[in-house]
């Protein structure tokens, strides 16, 4: 059985159809979830980018980040190399037989040190995401970056210095085939044709998009926001109020363009799976799908990836897994679930011992029905601060025990209400638990921001 592993940066759970939303055009996504097995509570064990594919990659949990070290180009908690002695799913693979391949536009994970593409047979990187340094001291067609900044917004600030950067990688651009999302799965599609006749793949695909700026063709953004003349900001700022820098109507707008970055990846999405198909490997290839997080755009009046923001609009994230003989086929599982659930889930889909150092649960009882749940709460960390949902409740808490803010999740499903006050017996209960996950106390990272530098 050939195996395809598909990420996508930053998709928010509740911005696709399978997940309830009806003002989104997610065509594939949604049908991919019917044809095979949907988690509605998946999340990750820890966030941001690295961590989260840490996590997916090795089948451990990176929580609580005891094992990391202050490293001066990226002052982010758990944003460390791919340790030595942890075996990836494709070197575990690789070892079973299996010839493996990487396509990816997220440029994190090749960084100098990451080593995150170990073990895969080939690797495409696609460079140009972000701020990638690819096209620094190159005109980009006389598109400046204040164009895409309010009057509120710095143009010397780092996110926008990041933007500009972006700007010029991009200025090559003629037509949607020359995004990203075009060029990631139409690369993971060309990989396909070449070894369609290969027995036992595992194909790796790791799309950075919709991960921001939001800058998609204008007529995926006219089927959100027809009509929008003001400011269209790309980049948002990564605060606790929006309107520092953005009005109602940017911030609407700001929303639309994110709608519209969630439709063109499952356009192209859907154009890999369509390959898949007409390959004859649609029944010999066990497909999961996962975000790695969400973003938030105005929740709590906050935009951005904050660490004070661990809020569904960035914790809920998207899971599905479609097996080759139906195993799961129209299951939508409630059940708490994490992102390294995936590792053993993988395994036992593909009938080889599971690994003894997987952190995760294989999905595979749920999928078949013979469980209801895995867990009674789920843990996670970003930064220095942790969030805990035993399903009845969720806390987020500075690790330093302090800063609780507690919601319902029953008649406050979005979370917006905080109801710490008057429930500190609850919010002892759950942090206890983030201590249980922890092995004690957790660690507290005293970092400086980085509020002023690109990352080199």
């Amino acid at each position: 059985m050939n195996v395809v592993l598909i990420t996508l940066d930053s998709l928010r759970a509740d911005f696709v159809g399978a997940y309830g939303n009806d003002w989104i055009h997610t065509p594939n996504l949604d049908q991919f979830a019917r044809q095979g097995a949907l988690f509605k509570k998946a999340y990750p064990e820890s966030l941001p980018t690295i961590p989260a594919r840490r996590a997916l990659y090795t089948g451990r949990r990176c929580f609580p980040f005891r094992d990391w070290s202050f490293n001066q180009a990226w002052q982010v908690p758990g944003w460390a190399p791919l340790p030595d002695d942890h075996e990836t799913l494709a070197e575990t693979l690789v070892g079973r037989g299996y010839t493996s391949c990487l396509v990816t536009d997220v440029f994190h994970i090749f960084r100098p040190k990451m080593n995150y593409h170990r073990g895969f047979t080939e690797f495409h990187f696609i460079r140009g995401q972000e701020c990638d340094r690819l096209c620094c001291g190159r005109p980009y067609n006389e598109t400046s970056v204040e164009k895409f900044l309010t009057s509120r917004m710095d143009k010397n600030s780092r996110r926008s210095r990041e933007l500009d950067m972006y700007l010029k990688n991009t200025a090559f651009r003629r037509s949607e085939e020359d995004f990203f999302p075009a060029k990631v799965f139409k690369k993971a599609a060309k990989w396909l044709e070449e070894n369609y006749k290969t027995e036992n793949t595992f194909l790796c695909i790791d799309c950075f998009d919709p991960h921001e700026p939001w800058d998609p063709p204008q007529y995926y953004r006219d089927m959100y926001d027809p009509g929008y003349e003001g400011v269209e900001v790309l980049m948002p700022e990564y605060v606790e109020d929006y309107t520092t820098y953005l009005t109602d109507d940017q911030l609407k707008h700001m929303r639309a363009l994110y709608a519209a970055e969630v439709t063109m990846v499952d356009h192209w999405l859907g154009y890999f799976l369509a390959r898949l198909k007409v390959l004859g490997l649609e029944e010999k290839t066990l497909v999961v799908i996962s975000s790695d997080h969400g973003h938030p755009l105005g929740e709590n009046g906050i935009t951005g990836k904050h660490e004070k923001a661990m809020l569904p609009s960035l914790l809920h994230i998207l899971m599905a897994v479609r097996h080759p003989e139906g195993l799961g086929k129209g299951c939508v599982n409630d059940s708490l679930t994490y992102n390294v659930d995936l590792y053993p889930t993988i395994f036992e889909c593909l009938g080889l011992e599971v690994p003894e150092w997987t952190e995760g649960k294989s999905l595979v009882s749920l999928m078949e029905g013979r469980e209801k749940k895995l867990r009674d709460y789920v843990t996670s960390l970003f930064k220095n601060y942790a969030w805990v949902n035993n399903g009845d409740y969720s806390l987020i808490a500075r690790v330093n025990k302090s800063e609780f803010q507690l919601f319902d999740n029953h008649s406050d499903p979005e979370n917006h209400t905080d109801i710490a006050a008057g429930n500190a017996q609850i919010c002892e209960e759950l942090y206890g638990l983030l201590e249980k996950d922890g092995g004690g106390p957790l660690p507290y990272f005293d970092v400086i921001p980085l509020d002023e530098k690109i990352h080199p």
